[in-house]
C-alpha cells in the first residue's frame, strides 16, 4: 500500500508546469521563428484558459468550510499565492524570449515588428490614412466620467480596449478618462506597413490607434493610454473535478455564501495605480480582479501571426496517401477486407471524407449514427449528413451544444440538419458525449453490414493538418455490434446509473466499464510481473489526474512493472518518489503538431494488447462524459502502433522528463541517435505508402 498521503501533483501547478514547457519550445532556436511565436501564442492562450477555468474554482474553494478543504488537502490561499508568483515569473520569461530572442531572429529574417517603439517618420502618413479610411468607422470611444456618459461602461469579454487619460485644452486642471475598443476582428491583430530598409514591417493594431488618438479626441491632449481586456466567461469546475457528493456540498456552501464567479481584468504593464483606482470607482471593478499581463496583452493572437515567408515556418509536409484506399475501390470494400488505421496528420484525411460521402449516396446504406462533440463551420461531415438524410437515409446525430464554439453557429447547423430530416439528440445536462464515433449500417443481400469510425479525435478537417490523432475504420463484428449498442443507449438520453449492465466486452465505455477494465489490465501486469513473466505499461495521454488510476500505476511501479507515461498536458502522478514511483518514467511531449492521441499498451506476457481512446484519465472524462476506448485487433495495425509508440518512448529531442518538482528536464541521452517522434512517425507513414497495401497477418 502507498504510505504517503496525497502523493499527487496539484492540478493547477501541473497545468502551469505544462505551460512552461511551451515556453521552452518558444525559446528553442532550432524551431523556425514564426513557429516560436506560435508557441508563445499557445502559452498565452493556455494561461488565459487557466485564469478562466482554474482560478475561479480556487477562489470559490476559499469560501468553503475547513473540513472540506482539509479532506481534499487543499489550501487555496497559499496555492493562489504560489500560482500568481509562478505566472508572474513565467510572464517575465515570456517577455525575455520575445524581446531578446524572437524579435531579433525575425529581424535577421528580414521582418521588423514594432514593439514598444516610436514609428518611423516614413510610416506616419500610412498609419494616419489606415486609421481614417479603415479603423475610424469601427471605433466606439466612450467617456468613463458620468458627466459625459449616462451609463457605466460595458466591457465585452475577450475584447481588447485602450483606457485613455485626457485633458481638455480649455480645462487643464482636470483629467478625463475614456475607453476605446480595438477592432481586431475585421483586420487581425497585426497590420503590415510599407517595407522599410529592405525589411517587411508590422505593428500591433492597438499601436495604430494609440498613434492617432488625437484624431479621435479633438480638443483634448492625450496624456497616456494602456490596454485592458476582461474575461467574463469564467467557469467553476467543481462538479467536473470532485465526486458528486463532495461537489454538491461545496456548491451548497457557495450558494449560502452568495459566491459570485469573478471576472478577470488583464492590464498592460505600466498602467498606474491611480488609473486602476479610477476604474474601480467608476466602473465598479474590484481591485483584486486586476492582473498585470506584460507590455502587450491578449498575446494568444501570436498564434495567427501573418505568414510572410516559408523560411519562417516548418518545412511543408504533404499528406501521405494510405495505400489501402484507392480511387477505384469503395471505402466500404477496403474496410471489409481489413481494418484500416489512419495516422493523422501524416495521412491524408480523404478516406474519412469518402467514408461519409459514400454513405450519403450508397443505395445500400440505411442508417448513419454519429456523435458530434463540436460543430465546426463549413463542416464536410454535416454536408454529408444532410445529403444522406435527403437521400432517404435514417441519420441520427448526438450533439453537444454547450462547447466553447459559437453557440449561434451550432444552432444554425442544427436547424439546417433538422430541416433536412436529420434526427438530433442533445446530450443530457452534465453528461457530454465526448466519444469520437460513427456507425454506418448497410443492408445487402446477405444481411446487415456495419462499418465504424472510432477515433482519438473528432471530425475537424480544417484542423486535421495540425493535430495528431488516430482513426480506426472497421467492420469488425463485435466492435460494430457493441458500437450499435452504445448508440442505442445514447438515444434514450438516460443517465448511465439507470443501466446496471450493458454487455461491452471489446469496447471500454466510461461510466460503464472503462475505469474498471483499465484497473484490471494493470492488475494483470502486476500479477505477470510477480510471476516473472513479461510485463509493462505504456500510456500516452493528454491529462492524467484520476487518483484511483494513478494509485494503481503506483502499485504497478512498486511491483516492478516498467511503466512509462507520456503526457502532453497536466499530470497528477509524481515520478521518482522513493519506494513509490522510482520505477515510473513520466515524459511530457510538445512538438510541431498538437498531440491528442490516447494510447494504452500492456505487455500481457508477450501477447501485448494495444488500445486507443478519446478519453483522458480525469474525473471529468471518467465520470461526467461518455468516452470510448477501443482495441487494435489487426496484427499489422498493432505492429504500426508499436512503432509509433516506441518513437515517443525513445524521443530525445522534443520529450522532456518530469522530476518530483514538476521541472521539465531536457533529455541529454543520444546513445541511440537523435529520435524525434513526430518526424519519425511521418517517415513511418511515408514508408507505408511506398510499401503499398498492407499484407495482413494470417
Amino acid at each position: 500500500m502507498i504510505d504517503v498521503a496525497y502523493p499527487y501533483f496539484d492540478t493547477n501547478l501541473s497545468w502551469l508546469s505544462n505551460n512552461y514547457r511551451l515556453l521552452l519550445e518558444a525559446n528553442d532556436e532550432t524551431v523556425p521563428v514564426r513557429e516560436r511565436l506560435r508557441f508563445l501564442g499557445i502559452y498565452a492562450y493556455q494561461t488565459s484558459e487557466f485564469f478562466r477555468a482554474r482560478v475561479p474554482s480556487l477562489l470559490a474553494m476559499g469560501e468553503v468550510s475547513n473540513d472540506i478543504r482539509t479532506k481534499l488537502n487543499l489550501f487555496p490561499e497559499s496555492l493562489l499565492e504560489h500560482v500568481y508568483e509562478t505566472v508572474e515569473n513565467q510572464l517575465r520569461e515570456f517577455n525575455d524570449i520575445l524581446t531578446a530572442g524572437i524579435l531579433p531572429a525575425l529581424h535577421e529574417q528580414g521582418v521588423h515588428l514594432y514593439y514598444q517603439e516610436t514609428f518611423a517618420n516614413e510610416h506616419l502618413s500610412f498609419l494616419r490614412k489606415f486609421f481614417i479610411d479603415k479603423l475610424f468607422r469601427h471605433l466606439q470611444p466612450v467617456f468613463l466620467d458620468s458627466r459625459r456618459s449616462s451609463k457605466m461602461p460595458f466591457f465585452e469579454s475577450k475584447q481588447l480596449y485602450l483606457v485613455v487619460r485626457l485633458q481638455h485644452r480649455d480645462d487643464s486642471e482636470e483629467d478625463w478618462y475614456a475607453l476605446v475598443n480595438i477592432p481586431s476582428e475585421p483586420f487581425g491583430r497585426f497590420i503590415e506597413l510599407p517595407e522599410l530598409d529592405g525589411r517587411r514591417q508590422l505593428t500591433f493594431l492597438e499601436d495604430i490607434v494609440r498613434e492617432n488618438l488625437p484624431l479621435l479626441f479633438p480638443g483634448y491632449d492625450v496624456l497616456e493610454s494602456y490596454a485592458l481586456r476582461v474575461e467574463k466567461d469564467t467557469e467553476l469546475s467543481i462538479e467536473d473535478e470532485y465526486p458528486m457528493q463532495i461537489a454538491q456540498r461545496i456548491l451548497k456552501q457557495l450558494e449560502k455564501r452568495n459566491f459570485v464567479q469573478p471576472a478577470q481584468y488583464f492590464y498592460e504593464s505600466g498602467m498606474p495605480l491611480y488609473m486602476r483606482e479610477y476604474l474601480v470607482s467608476k466602473a465598479g471593478i474590484p481591485m483584486n480582479e486586476f492582473h498585470e499581463r506584460g507590455h502587450y496583452i491578449l498575446m494568444q493572437d501570436l498564434m495567427t501571426f501573418p505568414q510572410l515567408s516559408r523560411r519562417l515556418d516548418y518545412a511543408y509536409q504533404r499528406a501521405v496517401q494510405n495505400p489501402d484506399f484507392n480511387d477505384t475501390t469503395s471505402v466500404f470494400e477496403s474496410i471489409q477486407k481489413a481494418d484500416q488505421l489512419l495516422h493523422l496528420p501524416y495521412h491524408s484525411y480523404e478516406p474519412i471524407v469518402r467514408f461519409f460521402n459514400e454513405a450519403a449516396v450508397d443505395p445500400h446504406v440505411r442508417e448513419i449514427h454519429v456523435s458530434l462533440y463540436k460543430i465546426s463551420p463549413n463542416s464536410f461531415i454535416l454536408n454529408s449528413l444532410i445529403s444522406a438524410a435527403r437521400n432517404g437515409k435514417r441519420v441520427t446525430t448526438y450533439v453537444e451544444l454547450n462547447t466553447k464554439l459559437d453557440i449561434q453557429e451550432n444552432l444554425h447547423w442544427s436547424k439546417k440538419m433538422r430541416d433536412a430530416g436529420v434526427k438530433i439528440i442533445l446530450s443530457v445536462p452534465g453528461l457530454k458525449v465526448h466519444a469520437k464515433i460513427a456507425l454506418i449500417k448497410r443492408k445487402v443481400q446477405k444481411g446487415w453490414e456495419r462499418y465504424a469510425f472510432l477515433g482519438t479525435g473528432g471530425f475537424y478537417r480544417l484542423t486535421s493538418r495540425e493535430i495528431v490523432d488516430h482513426a480506426l475504420l472497421t467492420s469488425h463484428r463485435e466492435l460494430t455490434n457493441e458500437l450499435e449498442l452504445l448508440f442505442g443507449y445514447l438515444s434514450t438520453q438516460d443517465e448511465p446509473k439507470k443501466y446496471k449492465y450493458l454487455p461491452f466486452n471489446y469496447l471500454f465505455v466510461t461510466q460503464f466499464t472503462l475505469q474498471k477494465r483499465l484497473l484490471d489490465l494493470i492488475d494483470r501486469e502486476i500479477a505477470n510481473c510477480n510471476a516473472g513473466l513479461k510485463s509493462f505499461v505504456t500510456i500516452k495521454i493528454n491529462q492524467l489526474q484520476d487518483h484511483i488510476l494513478i494509485d494503481k500505476i503506483y502499485q504497478a511501479g512498486q511491483a516492478g512493472v516498467p511503466v512509462h507515461v507520456i503526457i502532453s498536458e497536466s499530470c497528477g502522478l509524481i515520478p521518482g518518489l522513493p519506494s513509490i514511483s522510482d520505477n515510473i518514467v513520466v515524459s511530457r511531449y510538445v512538438d510541431r503538431y498538437v498531440e491528442n492521441t490516447r494510447i494504452f499498451h500492456f505487455g500481457n506476457r508477450g501477447n501485448d494488447e494495444m488500445y486507443l481512446s478519446s478519453c483522458d484519465w480525469t474525473h471529468r472524462n471518467l465520470h461526467r462524459r461518455i468516452d470510448v476506448c477501443f482495441p487494435i485487433l489487426d496484427e499489422t495495425l498493432k505492429s504500426q502502433m508499436r512503432l509509433v509508440l516506441r518513437n515517443y518512448v525513445n524521443d530525445n529531442q522534443k520529450a522532456v522528463r518530469l522530476d518530483v518538482y514538476q521541472n521539465n528536464l531536457r533529455i541529454t541521452d543520444e546513445s541511440r541517435g537523435k529520435v524525434r517522434a513526430q518526424e519519425a512517425n511521418y517517415r513511418l507513414t511515408e514508408k507505408m505508402e511506398k510499401a503499398g497495401p498492407a499484407k495482413r497477418a494470417q
